[in-house]
């Protein structure tokens, strides 16, 4: 389903591994990310087509994982459903992370913010993404 505003996916998975190992697999070249929580390591990318998307994974650095069982999550935000679900699926496929792992309700609302960061992606790609990179 197409949307006016963007729209984000949350998936979360256990990976024991560090997770630069596994973004390395992946098509699409990620970025890591040196801001944000601490206790985090980020990967992310603008990818700019006629179906636009951000992806950011992340895992604790420590790879424990949570109460709820996962230690890494994935967003996929656009302006479609299928789109998210398909960035999602191949990441998951290309990577090997099982991120089957139900995301409590909190953290999805939580993730939804992500709408707002697309925007700006969108604006201003290369701009964007210089910040992420933290030049």
């Amino acid at each position: 389903m197409e949307y006016t505003t963007p729209q984000t996916l949350v998936r979360a998975g256990r990976f024991d591994s560090p997770l630069e190992e596994a973004v390395k697999k992946f098509e699409e070249p990620l970025t890591k990310v040196p801001m944000g929580l601490g206790n985090t390591v980020k990967y992310a990318t603008f990818k700019e087509s006629e179906e636009s998307y951000l992806l950011m994974v992340s895992q604790q650095k420590d790879r424990q994982t949570t109460s709820f069982g996962y230690n890494v999550l994935l967003t996929v935000t656009s302006y479609s459903d299928s789109r998210n679900q398909q960035v999602a699926d191949k990441f998951e496929n290309e990577t090997g992370i099982d991120l089957s792992i139900d995301v409590p309700e909190p953290l999805k609302r939580q993730f939804a913010m992500m709408g707002l960061s697309f925007q700006v992606f969108e604006k201003n790609p290369k701009e964007a993404m210089a910040i992420f990179r933290g030049v």
